[in-house]
């Protein structure tokens, strides 16, 4: 066979592939004898397994007349071939459009659904083409016609599939669930298969099996989607083992498996939900784990019941311990006849106990119901109509022998008791009104602490808000929570002192790192100032005093005293490495100027000389060339005069400009100097 040019069979993985730098012409294939040189065979298309027998008994001198009268027995010995190779391959493949599974029917709608020119390319047979490999070892079919075919088609007798762009689906599904063998194309049936890691098995017509399958004499399972079922139970209550075969576990019988219980019932499928086993009521989970130890909510009643660690039995009637979720640690519960936790106060084996909400058990503190149940979790007698103290906190007992809640008058005294009974003292109670840190009375008309936070209380015991006079002294609590402002300026802008609260004037003050000064009414000034006969400079906006820089008005400043530092008139000074030019006034000149018939630019924010720098349109330094983040270069500054440059070219970190007379740098193609 490997003397023929064109052979209508599927590709294997051993066939050569068209060699693309070859000029053969493959529609005057059939009335050109062929060359049969080792060479040329490699690069004809072929389209059969080239096997060592095939290879043996070819002659090298066949010509084109005895591919004629051999094709056709040729052709059915491939088919055989490939017939066999269908069934027999095993071999994993892998689909470039597999990631996705399709869930598929048992009854095949996709099937149902294909369109009838499909349906039609499956019936017809179609002969006198042939495959070939495109340059990326592709295979195609083109047909008698010399058109490519796409979808399924059975060609020589077997079935394959192209997809939309006529390449052969190899190893792979197709979109109606179809796989097709990785080595000759051929679609696969009886058979299992493995796509990405998953196994399928293929049944007569090539489709996904689903649901229980005997198979070789062992029952499988496979899913909705057509996978098969391992190391798990299936949706049939049954469970397969790592090989993917169904293990019997026996029938009306309790087993083991990975340290967990289940049950398998008559037909061998495990139970799940409540039932009653030997006269026994047990629950199994959804997964058919029994539960043991905890509660579950049962579906048939909507309540949570409790199973017995050890056994598994529904507990009744009886104390049981079990982790809490919310608490986070175990819990003490009681459960009833029908095995769903109390709540609220009981009488229990003759002793009163009390279980929250949620069926915890009180110990060692009060209920809901206003009684202490102690560390047995028994109920104890506090008397009536007097204070206790309990775990440092105090309480006060009722007439009937509850504790007290809420706003209470007690001997003539106003006090506060939380919702859960503890007397509000040193602290502010739920209608804002502050308590005694000794005798829980409230208190009115006095300064109070809480949390390292100061407060006054007025005549109502309510904290005072905002600017306050108090003995002839100014302070100010804030607006929302009352707290004494200490050591800031407050929202009226005025500031109020560090340790007493009380409103500063006239005076320097510290906020964090930085200096400010106060009036006479308090608040900070701002701008140029003269205190105590010394010039200085607070900021326009926030009133930070300016040290060692320039203020906005062009004047330097002392770093240490603040005090107006005299820098000259018409020169240039050096501050902190930086050049400066000030003027007649001594104040520092910003953005484009002339001085001493050199243009120069300081920049517009800082006045400080731009040397060795571009700016942009508007003056403004650009920086590190980073034109994002500021504006595109325009002009350039010397690095050692600060002089504009003009009419020359000049070196920049390694890359060179070109400046014209006016000092633009200028961009694009242009011809300099001629």
């Amino acid at each position: 066979l490997a003397s023929f040019a064109f052979i209508a069979r599927p590709a294997f993985a051993e066939e050569a592939k068209v060699d693309n730098s070859s000029n053969l012409d493959t529609t005057a294939a059939t009335s050109t004898n062929v060359e049969t040189t080792a060479d040329l065979v490699e690069t004809k298309v072929v389209e059969a397994p080239v096997t060592t027998e095939n290879v043996a008994s070819t002659e090298n001198t066949t010509n084109v007349s005895e591919q004629a009268s051999t094709s056709t027995t040729s052709s059915e010995t491939a088919s055989e071939t490939a017939s066999t190779t269908a069934s027999e391959s095993q071999a994993p493949a892998e689909s470039a459009t597999g990631q996705t599974r399709e869930a598929v029917t048992t009854d095949r709608a996709a099937n149902e659904t294909a369109s009838a020119t499909e349906t039609s390319n499956k019936e017809t047979n179609v002969t006198g083409g042939y495959y070939y490999s495109d340059k990326y070892g592709y295979w195609h079919y083109k047909d008698a016609s010399g058109k490519d075919l796409t979808g399924p088609q059975t060609i020589d007798g077997v079935q394959v599939y192209f997809n939309q762009g006529g390449v052969q689906v190899k190893g792979d599904f197709d979109w109606d669930g179809h796989y097709y063998d990785k080595d000759s194309g051929a679609l696969v049936t009886n058979k299992f298969v493995e796509n990405y890691g998953r196994t399928y098995y293929l049944d007569e017509n090539g489709n996904k099996t689903i649901g229980p399958k005997e198979i070789n004499g062992e029952w499988n399972y496979f899913d909705d989607y057509g996978e098969q079922v391992r190391n798990r139970f299936a949706s049939d209550g049954r469970y397969y083992d790592e090989n993917g075969k169904q293990v019997d576990f026996g029938t009306n019988r309790y087993f083991e498996l990975n340290g967990k219980w289940y049950y398998a019932g008559n037909d061998g499928s495990i139970l799940k939900g409540p039932q009653t086993i030997d006269g026994v009521k047990v629950y199994f989970d959804q997964g058919g784990v029994q539960v043991k130890g905890y509660f579950v909510r049962n579906d048939t009643d909507n309540k949570e019941h409790y199973y017995d660690k050890d056994s598994g039995a529904l507990v009744t009637n009886n104390y049981v311990i079990a982790y809490d979720n919310y608490t986070h640690q175990n819990e003490r519960y009681y459960v009833d006849e029908q095995g769903i936790r109390v709540k609220g106060a009981k009488t229990i084996n003759g002793k009163q106990v009390y279980f929250t909400y949620d069926g915890r058990q009180v110990f060692d503190n009060f209920g809901d119901d206003g009684y202490f149940y102690d560390q047995d979790g028994n109920r104890v007698d506090l008397g009536t109509n007097r204070y206790v103290q309990i775990k440092g906190n105090w309480y006060y007992i009722g007439n009937d022998g509850k504790i007290l809640t809420g706003e209470q008058t007690i001997d003539g005294a106003h006090v506060y008791f939380g919702y859960k009974g503890i007397q509000v003292k040193g602290d502010f109670d739920y209608n804002k009104q502050f308590h005694d840190k000794d005798s829980g009375n409230l208190v009115t008309n006095r300064f109070v602490t809480v949390k390292d936070k100061t407060y006054f209380i007025g005549a109502d015991s309510k904290a005072i808000k905002g600017a306050t006079v108090i003995d002839n002294i100014e302070y100010f609590f804030d607006k929302e929570t009352g707290a004494q402002v200490k050591g800031n300026f407050a929202r009226n802008d005025k500031y109020y002192d560090g340790v007493t609260g009380a409103l500063v004037t006239n005076s320097y003050v510290q906020v964090d790192k930085d200096w400010y000064y106060v009036g006479n009414d308090g608040k900070r000034l701002k701008g140029s100032q003269t205190i105590n006969n010394v010039p200085v400079y607070f900021d326009p906006y926030g009133g930070k005093q300016v040290k060692g820089e320039f203020g906005d008005n062009g004047y330097y400043y002392d770093q240490n005293s603040g005090a107006k530092v005299d820098l000259g008139t018409s020169r240039y000074v050096q501050v902190n490495d930086n050049w400066y030019y000030v003027n007649a006034e001594g104040k520092i000149l910003k953005g484009e100027q002339t001085i001493d018939g050199v243009q120069v630019h300081f920049d517009t924010k800082t006045g400080q000389q731009i040397k060795g720098g571009f700016t942009d349109k508007d003056g403004k330094l650009v920086i590190k060339e980073k034109y994002y983040l500021s504006g595109t270069p325009m002009r350039y500054y010397d690095k050692d005069s600060g002089a504009l440059v003009k009419n020359q070219y000049f070196n920049h970190n390694g890359k060179w400009y070109y400046a014209d007379a006016e000092g633009n740098i200028l961009k694009g193609s242009q011809t300099i100097d001629g």
